[in-house]
Parts: structure tokens; sequence; C-alpha cells
């Protein structure tokens, strides 16, 4: 049984607004394969399957899809079913802690 042996940050990348970790696995057998994470919910996109090759934006934009799961916003922290993009809209737009964690004026 092949087991991590080292893992590797690859940083941050946004799809469709969410903020997505990606780490790159290194097994001891000189495989390689990639996790990606939501950094609002900490969810793994990738825990009922791997990426063997480096994820495109339309690959990431598919896990997200596939997993569902939820939006945060950073601001407030209120939490918004991913699948209800307008509602996500309208709270980015509405939300006064939403603009300050941006870094714009309230």
């Amino acid at each position: 049984m092949s087991r991590v042996i080292r893992d590797i940050d690859r940083g941050v990348r946004t799809i469709d607004g969410i903020d997505l970790h990606l780490t790159e696995l290194v097994w001891d057998d000189g495989g390689r394969s990639f996790e990606v994470r939501r950094t609002d919910t900490d969810a793994d996109l990738t825990e009922d399957g791997c990426l063997d090759t480096w994820p495109t934006d339309e690959h990431l934009a598919n896990l997200l899809r596939d997993h569902g799961g939820a939006w945060s916003c950073p601001g407030c922290e209120i939490t918004i079913d991913s699948r209800q993009p307008d509602l996500i809209a309208d709270h980015i737009r509405d939300c006064d802690a939403a603009d300050r964690s941006a870094g714009r004026p309230a």
C-alpha cells in the first residue's frame, strides 16, 4: 500500500469566486496526485477521487459543481448553498462585512 511521503503547497486558485487550496502529494512509489480544498469550508473536493495531473480551471470548476457544498462569506461568515449563485451574488452586493474584508470601505 502506498503512502504519502511529502506534500507540497501549490497555493490558492480562485474559481467562480471561490478560493481553492492545492496541494501536491508525493507517494512512496514515485506517484504524484493533487488534493483540492475549499479555503472557506476546508472541504476536500478530491476525497472521492484524485487528480493525477495538474488541474486546469475547468477541472476545478467541475469539482466545485460536483461537490455542491456551501459558500461562506469572508466578512460575516454566513453560509449559503453554493448551488444558489443568485443568493451569493445578492449577499456579496449587500454585505457591509464582505466589503470590509475585501479592503473596500463600507
